[in-house]
């Protein structure tokens, strides 16, 4: 699979501003604002007579039930599942990689058959899987599997589907098993065949996911334009200029993985490339230091300019800036980066590309905090 951090990242904006965006930016500024019973249906300050409602009731159960009689999704439907394919990305790239990764730090991923990497350590492991994100996986296969007419996604993550259903199982298998020990009772017998279940599968999960991802960054893409759109056309600028800032760092992202540059290589880094989106960067990050200067404009778009997310997003996005800026100058000066700067770089605003990166994690995570605060 490609870099996941891309890939991960962009989903969860996309994540956001779909669930967000839906009038556009309306239902953001609610989202985001102490509006915050969200089982609670919106309503309206134009009165509707009871008739009318019924009226309303009964025309949308008769689409719901004529979508159904067809196999065809209702918008919202479309929307929701659209949304947990957002969320099953996540999934795959977040808490099933890092399973994976754990478990092969212990056992080795070169053998068909159960083998340890330390033949004088008889432990391993690896990490459980939440239920409540297995059903977002079976919600968006009941939903696919329902649809009449499915589009490219839909058909890819059907065919992604029993490859990842049993890496997901076969992990929680292993997590279950290797916490209680069991490998020790059994002198490592289940632990092989467990091993053969999630190797049978793997291959074709990493194939057909890369797949999967590859559409549904088509479809984020259209609809990360649609939403942008409409939240310039409603007047949203600190909320625009706040998801051009996450997708332009995305976007750097992206084009230092195509390019296969990371801290290690910088020097082969294409700065005809870089540049240009650099400087995008950098003027929408400009343009939000002067918009929070004017708490009275954020707040008025719903931003909860009195929370902690608020004030992280922007020390972190100055932090994220400061790191790209130093490694640039580095590849402009000609120089590596240097053992100090590889010393550290968990952290944003350091001298690295992993600091960046950290720091756009960083930015995401207070960016979805507050669409949901």
């Amino acid at each position: 699979m490609r870099r996941k951090t891309t890939i991960i990242l962009t989903a969860l904006i996309m994540a956001c501003s779909v669930t967000a965006c839906q009038g556009a930016a309306d239902s953001i500024s609610k989202s985001i604002s102490g509006n915050r019973d969200t089982d609670k249906p919106d309503t309206q300050e134009t009165s509707v007579s009871a008739d009318a409602e019924d009226t309303a009731d009964t025309k949308d159960t008769a689409d719901t039930e004529d979508a159904a009689d067809t196999g065809e999704l209702s918008e919202e439907e479309e929307q929701a599942l659209y949304n947990t394919y957002i969320e099953v990305n996540n999934f795959m790239l977040g808490r099933v990689n890092d399973s994976l990764d754990r478990y092969f730090n212990y056992v080795d991923i070169e053998q068909e058959e159960f083998t340890l990497l330390d033949e004088d350590d008889d432990y391993f492991d690896c990490y459980s899987l939440s239920d409540s994100k297995i059903e977002e996986v079976e919600y968006a296969y009941e939903m696919a599997s329902s649809k009449g007419d499915k589009n490219a996604l839909d058909e890819a993550f059907l065919d992604m589907y029993p490859s990842l259903s049993t890496v997901i199982s076969t992990l929680n298998d292993i997590e279950t098993y290797t916490e209680m020990k069991s490998y020790l009772d059994d002198d490592y017998q289940k632990a092989k065949e467990y091993h053969a279940t999630l190797m049978e599968a793997l291959w074709d999960y990493l194939d057909k996911g890369d797949v999967f991802m590859s559409k549904l960054d088509i479809v984020a893409s259209e609809q990360q334009e649609k939403d942008l759109a409409d939240m310039k056309a409603e007047g949203y600028e600190v909320l625009y200029t706040m998801n051009k800032v996450l997708i332009l760092a995305g976007d750097i992202e992206s084009e230092l993985s195509d390019q296969d540059v990371w801290d290690e290589n910088i020097l082969d880094m294409d700065l005809e490339k870089i540049q240009p989106l650099y400087d995008e960067f950098v003027a929408n990050v400009d343009a939000l230091l002067a918009y929070s200067e004017d708490e009275e404009k954020v707040a008025a778009e719903g931003i909860p300019v009195n929370s902690a997310w608020w004030s992280s997003f922007i020390r972190d996005m100055k932090d994220t800036k400061v790191s790209l800026t130093e490694v640039l100058q580095k590849v402009k000066d000609g120089e590596e980066l240097s053992y100090s700067d590889l010393m550290i770089t968990e952290i944003a605003g350091n001298c690295s590309l992993s600091s960046f990166d950290t720091g756009y994690s960083a930015l995401i995570n207070d960016y979805n905090n507050m669409v949901s605060y």
